[in-house]
């Protein structure tokens, strides 16, 4: 006979109030029940949990299993780790921990997805070329442009009409050479 240490549901409508009982796994949750050992009131404020440490050991240590809420109540008050440190067995083995995904909805997946799909398209203040032009062509006409106006020689408003070739005038130029 396989024994259970569970919640037995007692009180009114709206109003319960459970006993923790020993039972036959195969009885109902208020039928048949081998020994009561401790209550639980939810309602009350702070809830009540009372649960008889010796009888629920015992037990325990006969190979009766607790439900998931009743090892939760007998965690709170103590019993449970009592019981972990005569029988390590006993412990729930270690989960495996999974790293969190980020939770991402369909409407930014889809548009995450579109963006991705899309060809990166320049910023406007950037000249385009056009299609005929290739672009390095305009790059290194920018770059004579600036070489141009860098120079020492170049002066603003200077162009090659108005500058003279040479420094001495034509005139006192020697006629021999």
């Amino acid at each position: 006979m396989t024994t259970r240490i569970r919640l037995r549901r007692m009180g009114s409508n709206k109003r319960p109030f459970f006993r923790v009982v020993v039972a036959d796994q195969r009885s109902p949750r208020d039928g048949r029940f081998i020994e009561n050992i401790g209550k639980y009131h939810p309602l009350d404020d702070p809830s009540v949990i009372e649960i008889d440490p010796d009888r629920a050991l015992h037990w325990l240590r006969v190979g009766a299993q607790p439900s998931d809420q009743v090892r939760n109540l007998m965690r709170k008050i103590g019993i449970w780790d009592e019981f972990v440190k005569e029988r390590p067995s006993a412990a729930p083995a270690p989960s495996k921990e999974r790293p969190d995904k980020p939770k991402i909805s369909k409407k930014a997946k889809a548009k995450a997805e579109a963006a991705a799909a899309q060809p990166e398209t320049p910023p406007a203040d950037e000249p385009q070329a056009v299609e005929g032009e290739p672009a390095i062509a305009e790059a290194d006409a920018a770059e004579a442009v600036e070489a141009v106006e860098g120079s020492p020689d170049a002066t603003v408003g200077d162009t090659a009409a108005d500058a003279p070739a040479d420094d001495t005038p034509a005139a006192e130029a020697p006629e021999g050479s």
